[in-house]
């Protein structure tokens, strides 16, 4: 009887959500193809490496155990590919920046527990500065609310560099055309905008100052 590996085993619990969704995708994908076939009869015919080097070493694998050497193999395969593509994905999708400086954001007194990392990166031969924000603690806003990343001057939130929708921790790529040095040091801030408020950038929720 085969005993079929328990995904949770397999992966371990520190693992994040959205990451462990996609692997379980995979683990039950390989699942459902079972083992591959046996060898054909022609398969079977061709040496295998250790078969070639038999009369040096003066031992042979067993034949009977290709079909589990190949099963072996074609799941790493398919484990690595899937690996590959994952971690393409995830740079692709925004998760990573190579930054060049990293602020921290802290909440104010309208979000407590609320905490921000903008990850600055290296200007492209346009000037656009690329950001990677991640944030967590802030809760999802009723329809049509948003939070935005502003910039300061003169502490006042003058200029955004994009809005973000929150569904617990997030992490959203963004891109400003700014030069920074126009603006307040540490003057990054995160903004509440609201229907309520008229969507004005008044209310600061997180702040790097």
């Amino acid at each position: 009887m085969t005993i079929r590996p328990e995904f949770d085993d397999l992966i371990g619990g520190n693992v994040p959500p959205g990451e462990r969704d996609r692997l379980r995708r995979a683990h039950n994908l390989l699942i459902e193809a079972g083992p591959p076939p046996e060898l054909s009869p022609e398969l079977d015919a061709v040496p295998w490496p250790e078969d070639a080097l038999a009369p040096l070493v003066g031992r042979r694998r067993s034949k009977s155990r290709r079909p589990l050497l190949l099963a072996a193999a074609l799941a790493t395969a398919i484990v690595a590919g899937f690996l590959v593509g994952q971690a393409t994905s995830t740079t692709n999708s925004g998760s990573s920046i190579a930054a060049r400086e990293v602020v921290q954001l802290h909440g104010t007194a309208l979000a407590h527990n609320a905490l921000a990392t903008l990850k600055l990166g290296k200007a492209d031969a346009a000037g656009n500065e690329p950001m990677l924000l991640h944030v967590s603690g802030l809760p999802k806003l009723a329809k049509g609310g948003y939070y935005a990343l502003y910039l300061t001057r003169g502490g006042k939130p003058v200029v955004s560099c994009g809005t973000i929708n929150v569904s617990g921790a997030t992490s959203v790529r963004m891109s400003a055309a700014y030069a920074f040095k126009a603006f307040d040091k540490d003057g990054w801030v995160i903004v509440r905008q609201t229907p309520a408020n008229n969507w004005r950038p008044n209310q600061v929720v997180l702040s790097a100052a």
